[in-house]
Parts: structure tokens; C-alpha cells; sequence
């Protein structure tokens, strides 16, 4: 069930305490396997993840939390740059008693965290798994995440989450799910806030390929094995840029394009995505 956890706040102040949200699985009992860390896309909460929970953890402790900006995690926003959530990370695990390596599984905006926590935070990852993740955005990519910009301007949420369904979802799954995406709007504006979406948008979105934090300069200092999942149709993360970022790991690293899937991999194709993760974290 979904938990607040303490941990300190520095962008609050010495000594501050936030609170993180976490949804922590315990796994079969006696289960030996490391633990499976999800950090989702960015206006994606703990139900967003609640279809692959409930099988992941038969198999494997599972940790899912919210990070700062999203849904009810409460953190200051004054600072949700990626260092901020790498430090977040490390405090998380610590006061949840995590002292050994986990798998870490990221998803869009959530991968691009778990790829910077690979990198700055190597010892705390066994094997990193990433959806939605690729060299690049494309133009086609930009003028998205453009338009995405321009909605949240309209200073709510609505405009944001439809003009994002199509851009995420894969037409097959937008067809056979038409009757409930007013529902997934409606949700995706009750479980978060403008402040930390704002915020998220405003500090995490950057294109720039000289950032320290672009997913080809990050790639190149994480030594676990990686698997790099997407979807034919990502118009986001585009699959034809996925090689490129496969290449810049010094270590293990391998991809996977599911047909007929756009960005959102573990929801459109839940069953075929969770295979791959168990196989891979095996």
C-alpha cells in the first residue's frame, strides 16, 4: 500500500524533512532477489504502475515511488534538476534500510533519472533497465515536448495530459482504450499538481547535447549491464536513435523494439515488457 516515507530535503534547508511516496512490495517470502526500484514517467504516479506491481513483486521485492514534482510526493520545488533526484534516490534507499545494489527500472523521464543515478551512484545499481530512452528526441521529438510547453502555459493540467495521450500512446492502443482516456486524464490531474509538473517541465526537459545529463553523455560512465527498451511507434524516443545510445555503454548493453508500441512500452505491451524485464533481471 502507498506509504510516505521522511527523508531530509536539502533544496528545503539543513536539516529539513520531506516526504517521498513510495508503494513497497515485499516479494514471495524468502525471496533472495535484489530489489526492482520503478521510477516513472514524469506525470506518471504510484497507479500508473499498479497493472505491473502486483506480478513483478510475485517474483522480486519491488519498490515504486514518486519523485519530486510528482503526484504527492512532498519535497521542495525550488530544485528538481537531476542531481537533486539523484540525492533523493540515495536518501530514499537509506531510510529504507537499502544498503545492498538494486535493479533500477526508469521510464521516459524517470529513465533519464535512473540513467543519472547509474552514472553518479554506481554502487547502488545491480542492472538498470530503461523504456522510453533514446539518444535523442528528433525534431519531431522537440516540437512535441514544444507543444507540451505551450499547453502547460494555459496554467492547469488538462490541455497538458490530452495533447500527451496521442503523443505517447501508440494508435492500436489509443483505438481499443478510446472509451477511458477521459478517465486517464482526469486521473493524470488529480494525482499530480501544476507547481510540480511546472517544475519538472521547467528544469528537466532540456535538449542540449552538451548537457552533463543528455542520455549520450551519461551512457559512457555506467558500468552495469543495461537493457534499453521501446516502442516501434516512439515518436518521443525515437527507436532509430536507440543503437546509438546501445553503443555509448562501456559494458553489457542490449535493446529491445516492441512492434506496434509508442512511448508508453509497460502499458501498452505490459505482458511482452514485463518478460523482458524478468528475463533480463534473471
Amino acid at each position: 500500500m502507498p506509504e510516505f516515507i521522511d527523508i531530509l530535503d536539502p533544496v528545503a534547508g539543513a536539516g529539513m524533512v520531506g516526504q517521498v511516496r513510495v508503494d513497497r512490495r515485499p516479494g514471495p517470502e524468502g525471496s533472495k532477489a535484489p530489489r526492482l526500484v520503478i521510477l516513472g514517467g514524469m506525470t506518471q504516479t504510484l497507479s500508473s504502475w499498479g497493472g505491473q506491481v502486483r506480478p513483478l513483486s510475485a517474483e522480486r521485492p519491488v519498490i515504486v515511488y514518486e519523485a519530486r514534482g510528482q503526484g504527492q510526493t512532498r519535497l521542495d520545488l525550488r530544485d528538481v534538476t537531476p542531481p537533486v533526484h539523484v540525492g533523493d534516490f540515495e536518501r530514499l534507499l537509506d531510510a529504507l534500510g537499502v544498503s545492498e545494489p538494486v535493479d533500477l527500472c526508469g521510464f521516459s523521464f524517470g529513465g533519464r533519472i535512473a540513467l543519472a543515478i547509474a552514472a553518479e551512484r554506481p554502487e547502488r545499481v545491480r542492472r538498470l533497465v530503461l523504456s522510453g530512452v533514446s539518444a535523442g528526441r528528433g525534431a519531431l521529438g522537440r516540437v512535441i515536448v514544444r507543444a507540451w510547453r505551450e499547453a502547460l502555459r494555459t496554467g492547469d493540467l488538462e490541455a497538458l495530459a490530452w495533447i500527451s495521450l496521442g503523443d505517447t500512446l501508440g494508435p492500436r492502443y489509443l483505438e481499443a482504450n478510446e472509451a477511458v482516456l477521459e478517465a486517464f486524464v482526469r486521473a493524470t490531474i488529480q494525482r499530480n499538481t501544476y507547481a510540480g509538473i511546472s517544475a519538472l517541465f521547467t528544469q528537466t526537459l532540456s535538449d542540449a547535447p552538451d548537457s552533463q545529463w543528455a542520455p549520450l553523455n551519461l551512457a559512457p560512465r555506467v558500468q552495469p549491464p543495461a537493457l534499453l527498451l521501446a516502442g516501434a511507434l516512439d515518436r518521443l524516443a525515437p527507436p532509430a536513435e536507440l543503437d546509438a545510445l546501445v553503443a555509448a555503454f562501456p559494458g553489457p548493453a542490449r535493446a529491445e523494439v516492441l512492434p506496434d508500441v509508442g512511448h508508453t512500452v509497460a502499458i501498452e505491451a505490459p505482458e511482452r515488457w514485463r518478460a523482458l524485464v524478468l528475463e533480463f533481471l534473471a
